[in-house]
């Protein structure tokens, strides 16, 4: 019988070949290992039946043969006196055999440089059960190099597959030479084979980071950088850099502007007091040089940026060969401020003084300028007028307050049209350029849209605005032009706080009486406000058939009234009191709902019963309930006399909005008590409070 490890071999690879000798030959064995072996049957007269031959065999002798791939194999106890006794069998002639091939060409060659200080090279080897073993060798490109092999350093050639050389190995690393010829020899019992490869020494070298790295100078847009490259200065060719940088102010961090140069200049370190002027060069040869290159175009002034310089050899192909960055952080230096704000023709409120008629607060507004355009510190708005004396001196009017968003002028003329200037300004001085606003005087201002009113949806920045037109707006014709702005404002505090954040806005036509606002970079947590401007822009004739002059006139802004949700069903009065009282009647008035302006609201119904007690809002009997209807409330005002009540008696009331798609909820009740029976009736104070 014949094993291959613990299986027996199948019979059809066994030949008898006579009664001493039987032939075991198995045609195209896969690669691997395996122990073959063949056994005597001790009790044959007991197993005729399974044995694989026909007569008593003293000593069986094996043959191992295959064609591809090719077999070696160890006899192993291959005579009688080493046999094993395996149960009712005796082991003969074992054979460790080895399928396998011979030495195949390495795989992924690679050498790399590092810093030009150290040679690595890397390969790998296809699996071969037969023990194959490779050694590295190179020669020289030169006149005596070429006829001397070199060695790998260590057998890690052999054990590892890769080979290294510094100046510490021997034999050393050859740092001058540009190329080298590689030879890699496998070998094992089938044969040997041999690997050439051509290299390119400098064309593989990966520098180290360029180090020493300093700014020698910089102004607003550019920075002048200086660094050194260690022992890659003595390079026999030309190096090329990368140069990549970003601002503090660039939106997306992950994204560097890149500069890839060879148009470096290189200056050799001297004393201070001797001149760098003749000593630019094209190349550097000793380790005291300097490289330099003025990085320009920087878009921000006064801004952090981080810079990251790359170096590569120039003869070297593909993104993996730079050196790794060597790192930086630098400020520009502060210019005057970039612009200034962003005005509108109607950005701004002009309100009327309460205590004299003749005088009025004016608020400017504006659109932040970003924080990149700053360009220096201590930045700030500068907002006056001028005003001619009678000797014909102008006069600068500066504001009283000024603030991110708006500046503020008191007591100022209602019958006096100013012109307003508005500069942005830092520690360098005022922008080159201003914006201006005219704010006309109350006789010659246009009139105002009325009844602003903000609808907020259940999607968050999603906003209605509707309004009314007070009934002077034209529509343009051929030398004038009516829109409206609506401006909104993101502001952290609730009215009355003026807008001291960032404000936008838009333009619609003046036939339009509705527009819906999406808010960008919408924050739950501010709160927006809007406001609206009636805007007039009129051509000019000079004197001839053409124009060349344009007049603005705007309203000024208005600020929305209401704010309504868009689920007006949730929605429940507010402010609702007792304005009349007697015995026998009430007088009951609340705010108008701002949401009546939006047509939603058909009516108001107010529900009242007496209660079981003072302390308790428990109706003790029946509940009445008066209706009145949209228009009559408008009319009146918010107010309803509910009639027929009883003298002495305590009443709770509520009031619900009753709309064309339900009911909302009531209204806090108020508990009221009518006077005793004979007493007159009397006014009640109004309610201080109205919320908007």
């Amino acid at each position: 019988m014949f094993y291959k490890n613990a299986e027996i071999v199948p019979k059809q690879y066994v030949t008898i070949v006579n009664a001493t000798a039987a032939l075991l030959r198995i045609p195209n064995l896969p690669a691997g290992q395996d122990t073959y072996y063949c056994t005597l049957l001790l009790d044959y007269e007991h197993r005729k039946n399974e044995s694989h031959g026909n007569s008593g065999v003293d000593i069986m002798q094996s043959y191992v043969s295959s064609t591809l791939p090719t077999v070696g194999h160890d006899v192993i106890g291959s005579n009688t006196n080493r046999s094993q006794q395996l149960g009712s069998q005796v082991g003969v002639c074992f054979n460790r055999v080895y399928v396998g091939y011979k030495p195949a060409i390495v795989k992924n060659f690679t050498c790399i440089s590092k810093n030009w200080v150290n040679l690595r090279c890397n390969w790998s080897v296809s699996e071969n059960p037969i023990k194959t073993t490779y050694t590295l060798i190179f020669r020289l490109p030169s006149c005596t190099g070429g006829r001397i092999f070199i060695k790998c350093p260590t057998d890690s050639d052999v054990r590892e597959n890769y080979c290294y050389w510094d100046f510490n190995t021997t034999p050393m690393y050859r740092q001058p030479y540009e190329f080298y010829n590689f030879r890699i020899n496998g070998q094992n019992v089938l044969g040997n084979s041999s690997s050439f490869f051509n290299f390119h020494h400098y064309a593989n070298i990966i520098p180290a980071s360029p180090i020493n790295i300093t700014v020698v100078d910089k102004t607003e847009s550019s920075a002048m950088l200086r660094w050194s490259v260690g022992p890659m200065t003595n390079f026999p060719r030309e190096l090329i850099y990368k140069i990549e940088y970003k601002s503090q102010w660039d939106s997306n961090p992950e994204d560097w502007h890149s500069v890839i140069t060879s148009d470096v200049m290189c200056i050799m370190s001297l004393p201070s007091n001797q001149t760098n002027s003749a000593l630019y060069s094209t190349t550097c040869k000793e380790n005291d040089y300097y490289y330099y290159f003025n990085v320009t175009d920087l878009k921000y002034p006064s801004a952090h940026y981080d810079f990251r310089i790359y170096v590569r050899s120039s003869l070297a192909r593909g993104e993996d060969k730079w050196s790794p960055p060597g790192n930086i952080t630098m400020k520009t230096k502060p210019s005057i401020p970039r612009r200034p704000p962003r005005i509108d023709i109607g950005s701004f409120e002009s309100i009327t003084s309460l205590i004299d008629k003749s005088k009025r607060h004016i608020y400017i507004y504006w659109q932040e300028v970003d924080n990149s355009e700053k360009c220096g510190d201590s930045f700030e708005y500068r907002v006056y007028y001028t005003s001619t004396t009678k000797q014909n001196e102008s006069t600068i009017h500066y504001s009283n307050e000024v603030y991110d968003s708006y500046a503020k002028f008191q007591e100022l003329s209602t019958s006096v049209g100013y012109n307003f200037i508005v500069y942005s300004s830092n520690k360098e001085g005022l922008s080159a350029e201003f914006s201006t606003i005219y704010v006309p005087s109350e006789s010659q201002g246009i009139e105002k849209p009325i009844l602003l009113t903000k609808m907020a949806f259940d999607e968050k920045g999603v906003f209605e605005l509707s309004w009314k037109n007070s009934g002077t707006m034209k529509l343009f014709t051929s030398n004038e032009l009516n829109y409206y702005t609506l401006f909104w404002c993101d502001n952290v505090n609730h009215h009355p706080y003026q807008c001291n954040g960032y404000m936008d806005w838009t333009h619609v036509p003046s036939s339009e009486l509705r527009c819906n606002i999406t808010i960008l970079n919408y924050n739950v947590n501010n709160y927006y406000r809007f406001a609206i401007s009636s805007n007039n822009e009129r051509l000019v004739r000079n004197g001839t058939n053409s124009y060349n002059q344009i007049n603005y006139k705007s309203s000024g802004m208005v600020w929305e009234s209401c704010t309504i949700q868009n689920n007006i069903n949730a929605r429940k009065v507010e402010n609702v009191w007792v304005s009349v009282i007697s015995s026998t009647f009430i007088g009951l008035r609340w705010n108008i709902d701002c949401a009546d302006r939006t047509g939603l609201i058909s009516e108001y119904q107010i529900f009242y019963c007496t209660v079981v007690s003072t302390k308790n809002n428990v109706c003790n009997g029946f509940m009445f309930s008066k209706t009145i209807s949209r228009k009559a409330a408008q009319k009146e005002g918010g107010f309803i006399l509910i009639t027929n009540l009883e003298p002495n008696t305590t009443y709770i009331v509520s009031i619900t909005i009753n709309t064309n798609d339900g009911k909302s909820i009531h209204s806090d009740p108020l508990q009221i008590t009518t006077l005793v029976l004979g007493g007159s009736w009397y006014l009640k104070q109004e309610y201080p409070k109205f919320i908007q």
